[in-house]
């Protein structure tokens, strides 16, 4: 399903073939680098985080039986359909209609363009209007300021800070608002 389309971005449904683009940006230590995940740095390393995110890929995000899917990904692409990046859901909650989001402009040369705030946007009003979400939040490193002020200019309200093995991590929510 492609959610939207102009000159420049589409949002679209996720495909079997964007793992490999996804992966590459999985171990990529610069667009990871307010993660605390540790990145592969030696071929063994990499040969086993490749063949557990492949895993993951295939039972939790495209899995044929669609309620075992933990993930949701909205692929952003470019206007030849190739991935510049993605926005992902996870940690449903169906009893109070919430998830985590995430997003990743993988592609650098469409970052500081606001294409994650454009996506941002256009991916929430679809939760909200016609996925039936009540809250969205995320969670993020307090020293990722990028991502701290792209969902604040979205309206993402300061929740709490708490410490994770070490890290201290900020938690930000965006609520439905009430229909008038």
């Amino acid at each position: 399903m492609i959610y939207y389309t102009n000159d420049d971005i589409q949002i679209r449904d996720i495909k079997d073939e964007d793992v490999v683009t996804l992966f590459a940006w999985w171990i990529d230590q610069e667009i990871n680098r307010f993660d605390p995940r540790p990145i592969p740095h030696n071929s063994p390393s990499l040969l086993k985080e490749c063949k557990t995110y492949c895993r993951m890929f295939s039972h939790e995000v495209m899995n044929k039986n669609k309620r075992l899917n933990r993930y949701r990904y909205f692929i952003i692409t470019n206007t030849e359909d190739r991935p510049i990046g993605f926005i992902n859901l996870f940690g449903f909650d169906k009893e109070k209609n919430q998830a985590e989001m995430g997003i990743v402009i993988g592609d650098r040369t469409y970052w500081r363009k606001g294409i994650a705030y454009k996506s941002c946007q256009i991916v929430l009003e679809y939760l909200f209007t016609e996925g039936g979400f009540q809250r969205i939040h995320i969670e993020t490193s307090e020293k990722n300021k990028p991502a701290r002020q792209l969902f604040h200019k979205l309206g993402f309200k300061f929740c709490e800070d708490y410490v994770d093995h070490g890290y201290t991590w900020t938690v930000m929510d965006k609520k439905k608002e009430p229909s008038s």
